[in-house]
């Protein structure tokens, strides 16, 4: 169906079905439909009804070597996520994706807590052969070879252990974490977050293959880095993040003293029990 009526040269009427105005000779312009015009109109007359495309979120922007070690390669990816988790904690933090699975990132704090407890075991042998070997004029050889024995199997359970125990540790503190997250209503998001920020705070303990003080500074590194983590993959501050970490610690250390109190309270009593009825003479 055409809609004009009239020619747009002369005003001269149309004839349906002709193509020519036949006052002036000049052909007529079909006019567009209302989405041709709109699909040739430049946008800044018209503007465009498709929505823009949206940037990308800031979740699909995050970003960790580790998880994408299959690019970077294995060893490259453990570095960088290391390094960069260690030293710039609340920076990777603040790039880690809240989702990606927890097979990740228990596989990562399995690689570090091994090696960094494997490599303390050894170390800790080294220094105890040369110690008793420097004892060893004072000392009998049964008591030396008794000793050595000992300390051999038990840093060699220790190595063998390490990956379950890493593994037993990190599901038991990110379920009480996240425990104390809901109740306290502070979990924005599920467990598998609670996990993944403990899980990459494991970087530290490799610090304890240093001598004497690298075992403390890794664990209170590692417990700094923990805060990080829930503080971002929660959503919180880092003050709550700070109390969901240290009220299980406060607790058991009540619980300690309490028991302590109980079990020294009972000792005083079976003493002076004796007493009263004479068993013990001074």
């Amino acid at each position: 169906m055409n809609f004009q009526e009239k020619c747009s040269n002369c005003g001269g009427p149309k004839n349906e079905g002709a193509t020519f105005c036949g006052n002036c000779g000049k052909p007529f312009e079909e006019p567009k439909n209302q989405e041709e015009n709109q699909s040739f109109e430049p946008a800044s007359e018209q503007p465009s009804m498709t929505p823009s495309p949206q940037p990308q979120s800031q979740e699909e922007r995050k970003y960790v070597a580790w998880e994408d070690r299959e690019n970077k390669g294995f060893f490259d990816a453990l570095w960088e996520t290391w390094k960069e988790s260690v030293f710039s904690p609340d920076e990777f933090y603040s790039k880690l994706p809240y989702r990606g699975g927890i097979g990740g990132p228990l596989l990562y704090a399995i690689i570090v807590g091994w090696v960094g407890i494997a490599i303390s075991q050894i170390i800790g042998m080294m220094f105890s052969a040369a110690w008793m070997g420097m004892l060893s004029p004072y000392i009998d050889n049964a008591e030396i070879f008794m000793g050595g024995g000992m300390q051999m199997f038990g840093a060699f359970t220790n190595i063998i252990l390490a990956p379950v125990l890493i593994v037993i540790v990190l599901f038991f503190l990110a379920g009480i974490y996240h425990l104390l997250l809901l109740i306290f209503g502070w979990a924005e998001r599920d467990f598998e977050a609670t996990f993944r920020a403990l899980a990459y705070a494991e970087g530290p303990i490799i610090f304890s293959i240093i001598p004497l003080c690298g075992g403390l500074v890794g664990g209170i590194w590692s417990i700094v880095m923990g805060i990080f983590g829930i503080k971002h993959m929660q959503k919180t501050t880092g003050g709550k993040a700070a109390l969901v970490y240290f009220l299980p610690m406060a607790l058991c250390c009540c619980l300690v003293l309490i028991l302590v109190f109980i079990f020294g309270t009972a000792l005083l009593s079976l003493f002076q029990e004796m007493m009263n009825t004479g068993e013990i003479y001074y």
